[in-house]
């Protein structure tokens, strides 16, 4: 049986932003078949700790679609625990009590044949085969990112609505050797949407870019200075399956 390799890595914080204020974050176990990226929402306390602690949890098998809710207890308490370690000025200790906000995007390979993925928020994986995309989730529509996505919260009162908002999204199918899976953050993926839809070029050249980090600083910078691309976080996790991969 071949060995699902490691994805390819790119991202990139905001223009104008340092490596420490990205907050997004990416997790991935090919031995355990299961990638994710997050998305932290600035306007909240603590994000990217927040997202960081989600990958990493659905990355080790902690968090389900059918029990997200239950799942997150012990990842809540890590991230209140962390937080509550740092001196932290009255006004930050407000933000704190608030809580963080972060998009989730999970995907399992199963050795059946067979993936699940899960989502919460806008960020998004796409389903590649033969150069078109034939499984989007959570959205397939570049005019349905917005501002206001339903987030999961560090906070267990801010995750009550979730479930029936329809805001916790799952989703199946079956992989093959040759498919490539892509899990971008919002801002990268509502482009890559809204390019697809212009063009009908195959849909990995849409992501023309120097498969470097490099490239992708180059091509995200060319992206932003032609109003492309939204200033954001940008995080791109590239799993391209081999020829002779099997479940």
């Amino acid at each position: 049986m071949a060995a699902i390799p490691a994805p390819g890595v790119y991202r990139l914080p905001k223009h104008g932003a340092t490596r420490a204020e990205y907050e997004d974050a990416m997790a991935w176990s090919p031995k355990q078949r299961r990638f994710a990226v997050a998305d932290g929402a600035s306007a909240s306390a603590f994000a990217r700790l927040w997202a960081q602690l989600l990958v990493r949890a659905y990355v080790n098998g902690r968090l389900a679609a059918d029990s997200i809710e239950a799942d997150l207890a012990p990842v809540q308490v890590h991230w209140a625990d962390k937080v509550q370690q740092r001196d932290l000025p009255w006004y930050a200790v407000e933000q704190a009590r608030r809580g963080a906000f972060a998009a989730l995007v999970g995907l399992t390979l199963h050795e059946s044949g067979d993936w699940s993925a899960l989502a919460v928020g806008d960020s998004c994986v796409f389903q590649v085969r033969d150069g078109a995309v034939i499984h989007a989730l959570p959205l397939d529509d570049p005019q349905a990112f917005d501002n206001r996505p339903l987030l999961l919260g560090s906070r267990p009162t801010a995750n009550r609505q979730l479930r029936d908002a329809g805001a916790i999204v799952s989703a199946s199918g079956t992989w093959q050797a040759g498919d490539t899976f892509l899990l971008m953050s919002d801002a990268l993926a509502a482009t890559f949407l809204r390019q697809l839809h212009q063009t009908d070029c195959p849909a990995l050249n849409v992501l023309a870019f120097e498969r470097s980090a490099l490239g992708f600083r180059r091509w995200v910078a060319g992206l932003r200075s032609e109003r492309q691309l939204r200033n954001d976080d940008v995080s791109l996790l590239w799993l391209a399956l081999p020829d002779d991969a099997a479940a």
